[in-house]
């Protein structure tokens, strides 16, 4: 019996010890892991062995409604977005954790989250395509069954990550209350579409890609370089890259990127696929949303365009930035205080008090 007891506190303590490393884990940031079994897709095909990675900031109150998701961009990691919580001492900080409780979440193919580079069963080219609508389903998931939440106060993206925060408002509309969809569309235009074919282009053109059954990451040198000049104006790449440096530049553009050369393409056709009006006109498909919008786009995107963001917010009367930042696509290099000041605001009181 003794030996029983000794047994039960045994356990007991580990428990606690568990739940303590969970908090902690949870207070700094660090990368933790949802495993989702099986995960089905719009296509049938399931990704056997289901993960996706997240990373939290702040704490949940009393009500656990505070909870404000932040799905990650094109090609990047939900560290690549640890910068965007804070206390609000930085113009970065999006989000402040002070008020809200952050969910910095992997999207599928970004080398954390079940990807075609990391599964064991599905390598390569044997990973099943996926959509934005996938991605937003496993997410769900991770909040709903691993974090145990049934309500969001708000779902707030950039890039693709704004492409994620509509299709969240299209399949789950009642389950959180506002969306700040940044740099995002609701749908690619022909010109979003055109550049997206050049990106995947310049990757099945590399010598080394082999249709993406390669034994060695490719360079993908072109690829990066094209990447660069979608994201910026020529205004800017003038400005930040002086004649006399553009071969330094060129060098550093082309180095290789940390992340898998068929993870960028399946991440690239998720975005392709994105379309959460379909057949409705744009008015309609924003009216069947329950959210409350707040959109912010940049005038000289070449990556997005901003068209679709904009009728979408004109649909709905929702508030609307629009950034002139010559860094364009990467708006938060050389307008971050203005767009945070306007989510930070737009987070707490649902709505803004001035342009």
């Amino acid at each position: 019996m003794a030996a029983l007891f000794m047994c039960l506190a045994m356990m007991q303590a580990a428990a606690m010890h568990a739940q303590q490393t969970r908090a902690e884990a949870q207070q700094d940031g660090a990368q933790q892991f949802a495993d989702l079994g099986r995960c089905a897709l719009e296509s049938g095909q399931t990704i056997e062995h289901c993960r996706v990675g997240y990373r939290t900031f702040g704490h949940l109150n009393a009500a656990r409604d505070n909870a404000v998701l932040m799905p990650t961009w094109l090609y990047g990691k939900s560290v690549d977005l640890a910068g965007l919580f804070g206390d609000g001492s930085s113009a970065s900080h999006l989000v402040d954790t002070k008020k809200f409780f952050g969910i910095a979440i992997d999207a599928f193919a970004d080398g954390v989250s079940s990807s075609p580079s990391n599964s064991e069963t599905q390598h390569g080219v044997d990973f099943p395509a996926i959509t934005m609508h996938d991605i937003v389903n496993a997410e769900y998931r991770v909040v709903t069954e691993t974090l145990g939440l049934k309500h969001l106060h708000a779902v707030v993206g950039l890039s693709m990550g704004g492409e994620q925060t509509f299709a969240w408002a299209a399949a789950y509309p009642g389950f959180f209350d506002l969306a700040v969809p940044i740099l995002g569309t609701p749908r690619l235009t022909s010109y979003d579409l055109q550049v997206k074919e050049i990106m995947l282009g310049t990757i099945y053109a590399d010598p080394d890609f082999h249709s993406g059954r390669y034994t060695q990451q490719p360079a993908l040198k072109l690829a990066n370089l094209f990447g660069a000049l979608t994201v910026t104006t020529p205004e800017f790449r003038n400005q930040q890259t002086p004649r006399e440096h553009f071969e330094e530049f060129v060098q550093t553009t082309e180095a290789q990127q940390p992340i898998d050369a068929n993870d960028r393409v399946a991440q690239l056709k998720a975005v392709v696929r994105h379309d959460v009006i379909g057949k409705r006109t744009p008015a309609e498909a924003a009216h069947a949303t329950t959210a409350r919008f707040l959109i912010i786009v940049s005038a000289e995107d070449h990556l997005v365009n901003p068209g679709p963001a904009l009728e979408w917010a004109a649909a709905l009367g929702a508030p609307t930035y629009i950034s002139h930042g010559s860094c364009a696509h990467l708006i938060m290099n050389c307008d971050a205080a203005e767009v945070s000041r306007r989510v930070r605001e737009f987070l707490e009181a649902g709505k803004l008090s001035q342009p």
